[in-house]
């Protein structure tokens, strides 16, 4: 990532988080949805120490800390013809889906770190796969050559050891942090949910597989440091395309009408184009689409004030003041006032399939992404640890203030953490070096 370089003057005035809009007020629905899914990604690490510890701070960056995994693509979109048995399909292909993980795990005290990342399926039984073992999947004990290797590849981790580089990143970035995995029809097929024949049974609601990801400094264990590890998991959204255009028309067309659900040809419109009906909601019918996007961040704006009400409201897309790895110079104690920054087409337009309980019906409903962001710090403290939209006020800039009692030359990191509601995953971060 390109990096920025700035020097600030600290702002005069000061904000507390009991100041920011909206304390003490009820949250709509959506942005109470929003607080518990960031509860749940918040509780998708788990932290190995010598005994028992207590987290003062979810939001600092003080001991190792997987902040978060990211996946490109998002998400796979994987064919009809997976309903039927291998055997019997028809010859039309079914690709490969290569995917990069990305890990953003930090450990700002330094040290050799072993980074393992794998795979395992949806029912696996826990959710960070502890207790999942392949050698007792019976799904896994099935499958013949060249699809038993191709799949023991992701459900093997891949182990790698990295020194970190404070001097190159201060909240102590682990490396290697990038992983690459080979999602093939035979992995498709394996992760599909079975039913009692062994055969697939896939659903027409998202399958879940999970990348677990588990870090150890290797160097703070061997110094009896009280917290050394953790683990996380990331889920991989696997999708039946309905609309899959690979396919005849009529073919998916009766297949939809067998589900309950209409198909059109035309994908979603792009907002704000000639001829935009879109509508939140209720659809007549379901729409041609591409996989789920991860968040376009950008960068940060640097807000002129350090008054909440007045950042740029909304998801902003502009010119960003700082790339997603930038380096700015400020006194001890100041504030720094940081909204995120995104691309153009960054907030998507989607739909879901949902199920009428009363009425027992598979619908089509219209949605909006909303995103959210994770803020944590090495040191000094943000307005708030988390944002989003509809939970505070429309804006998602916070205020980073400073430590008091920072030296000379010191650094400190901030780090974001943007997601959405499929799974999409962007990060940045902002050091800060005193004056």
């Amino acid at each position: 990532m390109a990096r920025t370089n700035t020097t600030l003057t600290p702002p005069t005035a000061r904000v507390s988080a009991a100041r920011w809009p909206g304390a003490g007020r009820a949250p709509r629905a959506r942005a109470a949805a929003w607080l518990a899914a960031l509860a749940t990604a918040a509780a998708m690490t788990t932290t190995t120490a010598a005994g028992c510890v207590n987290f003062d701070r979810e939001d600092q960056i003080a001991d190792t800390r997987i902040l978060a995994v990211r996946t490109e693509p998002a998400e796979i979109l994987f064919s009809p013809l997976y309903l039927s048995p291998a055997a019997q399909r028809p010859p039309f292909p079914l690709p490969t889906t290569n995917i990069d993980v990305e890990v953003f795990a930090f450990d700002p005290r330094g040290g050799l770190v072993t980074t393992s990342v794998a795979m395992c399926p949806d029912d696996a039984g826990d959710s960070s796969c502890r207790l999942y073992k392949k050698e007792g999947d019976p799904d896994f004990k099935a499958l013949v050559e060249p699809g038993r290797s191709e799949v023991d590849a992701l459900l093997s981790p891949t182990v790698v050891q990295g020194e970190i580089d404070l001097d190159e990143n201060v909240a102590g970035r682990v490396v290697p942090s990038r992983f690459s995995f080979a999602v093939t029809p035979s992995a498709i097929d394996f992760f599909q949910p079975k039913d009692g024949s062994g055969q697939n049974a896939p659903s027409i609601f998202p399958v879940l597989p999970r990348f677990f990801v588990r870090v150890e400094n290797e160097t703070q264990k061997d110094e009896g440091a009280a917290v050394f590890a953790e683990r996380a998991f990331k889920r991989l959204p696997l999708t039946m395309d309905l609309a899959d255009p690979t396919l005849p028309a009529d073919f998916l067309g009766d297949l939809a009408r067998a589900i309950g659900v209409e198909l059109c040809a035309e994908p979603l419109p792009v907002a704000g184009a000639d001829g935009d009906d879109f509508v939140e909601g209720p659809a007549a019918c379901l729409r041609p689409r591409g996989p789920n996007a991860n968040p376009g961040l950008s960068g940060f704006k640097l807000e002129p004030t350090v008054e909440p009400l007045d950042f740029a409201e909304g998801t902003l897309v502009a010119t960003p003041d700082l790339g997603l790895e930038s380096l700015v110079r400020a006194d001890p104690g100041a504030q720094i006032a940081l909204t995120p920054v995104w691309a153009e087409g960054t907030v998507e337009r989607y739909q879901v399939l949902s199920f009428d309980i009363d009425t027992s019906k598979i619908g089509v409903e219209n949605r909006v992404e909303d995103l959210a962001c994770q803020w944590f710090v090495t040191r000094g403290a943000t307005s708030r640890a988390q944002t989003a939209v509809e939970f505070t006020q429309n804006r998602l800039g916070v205020v980073w203030t400073l430590p008091e009692d920072a030296e000379s030359g010191e650094r400190d990191s901030l780090v974001l953490v943007a997601l959405d509601q499929r799974g999409g995953t962007a990060v940045a971060q902002v050091s800060v070096q005193y004056r």
